[in-house]
């Protein structure tokens, strides 16, 4: 099946022998009570992920060569790229195909402890350990992955290999409800009795990010690329230190990237950037919701009504959280934070009558 999209735009169709995605699920539990009402559970989850729908740009230029040449063309230029193309007369990044050969692996270590309802509070606190890799390569930025912009080497799958855009290396999760204990006498207890907290905090790493550049003199026509690593940083020094409100103005360093080195024959044409998928990690998250409330035994309209007061609020500490940097190498703005992942603190008030 084959569409034409907008002049300019190119072609898009789905792959001959598509296949429906394969999705396998595996886990192994083990559970220990530690006390009375007390469970610890740990747990190993994996996901394996086969015939997942990506995108290819299936035109991409051919390199040729005097033992290999394509069309009489010998060497590779950026000037004569048409002329090494797969179909003549379409550019390189025009046939788009939609087709099966993604694929996905989740490997997550899963802790958690359960304090069960006693004394008016239960809890539970889970840990996640996990690394979820993908063979998309698509620009993180896009919000679905079947349309994604594919970066670099079209022909590659080993390229396109690496950390997926949602992978979150680290997660703690704690939530709790808690029944405030009353006083006894009647007076006390109207003002200080019958109050419930409820508390939700997450905390989480950054997302895996790939640093993208437009790579507009690529000697195989593909300029929507991943950048060139300069070679004088480690994986470590790609972001810079100190807290994320210290590198709102530049996130990574830039030095550790550079423009993509020349290979054409002409001494213009530039090879694709060499920095992996998923990269580095962008800013993590922190974030408290309470709520909390107070019910109020009535005896109007009819027995045993109440009246319920409630308050909620998000991100209750006001923390601001930021998301993610320009992932541009190109971009003027590579590596500036202009906004942020969590709305700042909202609150709101409720009063519930229950008869």
């Amino acid at each position: 099946m084959a569409s034409s999209s907008q002049a300019g735009q190119g072609f898009r169709w789905v792959a001959p022998g598509f296949q429906p995605a394969v999705i396998q699920q595996f886990s192994l539990n083990v559970q220990a009570e530690l006390h009375d009402g007390w469970l610890l559970e740990t747990a190993y989850v994996g996901t394996r992920g086969t015939h997942l729908v990506r995108q290819r740009s299936l035109n991409q230029a051919l390199s040729a060569s005097t033992n290999d040449p394509i069309r009489g063309v010998t060497t590779d230029t950026f000037s004569n790229i048409p002329l090494r193309v797969p179909i003549l007369g379409v550019p390189p990044d025009s046939l788009q195909e939609m087709e099966s050969e993604g694929s996905s692996w989740y490997n997550g270590l899963e802790m958690s402890l359960t304090k069960r309802l006693s004394h008016g509070l239960q809890f539970l606190a889970s840990y996640t350990l996990s690394k979820t890799l993908d063979s998309d390569g698509a620009d993180i930025n896009s919000t679905s992955s079947g349309n994604a912009l594919t970066l670099g080497d079209q022909n590659s799958p080993r390229e396109r290999w690496g950390w997926a855009s949602f992978d979150r290396t680290h997660r703690f999760v704690f939530s709790s409800t808690w029944t405030l204990p009353s006083p006894a006498r009647s007076v006390p207890r109207a003002i200080l009795g019958d109050w419930s907290l409820a508390a939700i905090a997450t905390i989480q790493s950054g997302g895996a990010l790939t640093i993208a550049q437009t790579n507009s003199t690529n000697v195989f026509g593909i300029s929507e690329d991943r950048a060139q690593l300069s070679g004088t940083c480690l994986k470590s020094q790609l972001v810079k230190g100190g807290t994320v409100e210290s590198k709102l103005g530049g996130y990574f360093n830039a030095a550790c990237f550079t423009g993509s080195p020349v290979v054409g024959a002409d001494g213009i044409g530039t090879a694709f950037g060499n920095s992996a998928t998923g990269i580095v990690n962008g800013p993590g998250q922190a974030n408290l919701d309470l709520a909390f409330s107070k019910t109020v035994t009535l005896r109007w309209p009819i027995e045993r009504s109440s009246l319920q007061f409630r308050g909620e609020f998000y991100n209750a500490l006001n923390h601001t959280q930021f998301a993610d940097p320009d992932t541009n190498f190109r971009s003027p703005t590579f590596g500036v934070i202009s906004s942020t992942a969590v709305n700042a603190r909202v609150g709101q008030l409720a009063l519930k009558l229950v008869f």
